[in-house]
């Protein structure tokens, strides 16, 4: 008997060592079915570390948001780090957050944007680097359930239906940025 064990435990072994240089020998390994790709399939297709400068309106009210030496800072202060990490996460949002739904001009044609709560917006976002705008996004109401959120981009036709708890992270760095 154990040299039949030692027989079953060899050929274990083979196959495993097998296994291991086929995953080598494809070049990639193999899939989970549980893991989640992270993409950019939000509203901005830059990197969130590529925004240096963030302007917000709100109420006749702009509040501008600057990135200099890797700080964030506001009228020549530096912005608490809660705000800061609202803000860093605010930005991820407009690069991996997906609309749920994308209305185009046909589908929302002779209704006017104020329905949308869009004119005017409740708030408007423009995110820059190096002086160049790389994308305004203004804010509207949100939809019945209040899960969603409509959403309108500069240059873009269609208005997008964005889930909620964006609009909810750019509303608290805003409340955050403007106190004190």
């Amino acid at each position: 008997m154990p040299v039949r064990a030692n027989l079953l435990r060899i050929a274990a072994a083979g196959a495993a060592v097998a296994f291991l240089v086929l995953m080598i020998v494809s070049g990639r390994p193999r899939e989970s079915g549980q893991l989640v790709q992270a993409g950019n399939a939000g509203l901005m297709s830059e990197k969130p570390e590529d925004v240096d400068r963030v302007d917000v309106e709100m109420d006749g009210k702009r509040l501008v948001l600057v990135r200099a030496a890797g700080r964030w800072m506001r009228a020549e202060r530096e912005l608490p780090k809660p705000v800061v990490e609202r803000l860093q996460m605010s930005l991820r949002f407009m690069h991996v957050a997906e609309p749920v739904r994308t209305l185009g001009r046909e589908e929302y044609a002779g209704t006017p944007a104020a329905d949308f709560g869009l004119d005017p917006p409740r708030y408007s976002v423009l995110l820059s680097r190096d002086g160049r705008p790389l994308l305004r996004a203004r804010f509207g109401a949100p939809n019945p359930q209040e899960v969603l959120q409509y959403t309108g981009v500069e240059g873009r036709d269609a208005i997008y239906l964005m889930p909620r708890f964006v609009g909810r992270e750019w509303e608290a760095v805003i409340a955050g940025a403007s106190a004190g």
